[in-house]
């Protein structure tokens, strides 16, 4: 072989053919499109369990701070001079030292309408000093409280929240105080429902059947609440949620069509100060 044919056989094995090249680039786009639906897979997963855990925190903040409250219903302290309170705020505000608003009375929604509920007590002292739902301190003079909790309807810019009003007790003037309008406490509570445990047999102590509030004859023989709230993602999810209805205590069903994943969590808290 001489010199020259080296050269020419040379050049010819430089660079790549277009036959090479588009094989190369199909390889390329290949892995390309699993790498990115790998991430896109990772991405979806990611955002999926971010708001289930915020789901499942909304719910169980929702209930808590619903249970602290039923937990101390109707109780006062040894040396409170006031008389015992009411453990729970009827549908009719009936039965407290002086008229409240309507809108603090508890209440049964009809079909799947949340409900409302309000608990009376005296706060007991955590941090050196009284406080109500919204962590508002209380004075020495307003020494009964009323928490009431309600759903604040969900907004074009804010999903439906938890909300509680604080009532107040003065027991220089003998009436309550106004605090403010519903203030949100968990964002992402779509409903709440509530039951409340009667005796029929007789039993002062324990609950055998539970009922909404406007089938409660009688409001010192309720002796436990049944809790239920729906908790909602907040972010909408891809791809989305299942249909389904979701049935919350003695409500209607409830259908959403928004995207967003939803669970149901519920609680019963036997009303301790009510012997």
């Amino acid at each position: 072989m001489n010199i020259h044919t080296f050269a020419k056989m040379r050049r010819t094995q430089l660079g790549l053919s277009l036959v090479e090249l588009m094989v190369a680039m199909a390889l390329g786009l290949l892995l390309m499109t699993g790498v990115v639906q790998v991430f896109l897979s990772s991405r979806q997963t990611y955002a999926a369990n971010e708001a289930m855990g915020r789901l499942q925190e909304n719910g169980r903040f929702a209930l808590e701070f619903i249970a602290r409250s039923a937990r101390l219903a109707g109780y006062v302290e040894p040396v409170f001079e006031g008389g015992k309170p009411l453990a729970l705020v009827r549908p009719s505000c009936s039965g407290l030292p002086s008229t409240i608003p309507t809108e603090l009375c508890t209440s049964s929604g009809s079909g799947n309408d949340p409900d409302s509920v309000a608990f009376v007590f005296q706060p007991p002292i955590t941090d050196a000093a009284r406080r109500d739902c919204l962590g508002n301190t209380i004075t020495e003079n307003n020494m009964m409280v009323i928490n009431h909790y309600s759903i604040i309807p969900a907004t074009a810019t804010a999903p439906a929240a938890l909300g509680c009003r604080a009532y107040k007790f003065n027991d220089t003037t003998g009436s309550w105080t106004s605090g403010p309008s519903a203030q949100e406490l968990i964002s992402g509570v779509d409903s709440l429902q509530v039951l409340y445990g009667i005796n029929t047999s007789g039993d002062a102590r324990s609950a055998n059947q539970y009922i909404s509030a406007d089938q409660v004859t009688n409001w010192n023989n309720v002796k436990a609440v049944r809790i239920a709230v729906l908790a909602n993602s907040i972010n909408t999810l891809t791809p989305a949620p299942a249909g389904r209805n979701f049935v919350l205590l003695d409500a209607a069903p409830i259908t959403f069509t928004d995207n967003r994943a939803r669970q149901i969590f519920s609680t019963t808290i036997q009303l301790k100060n009510t012997f």
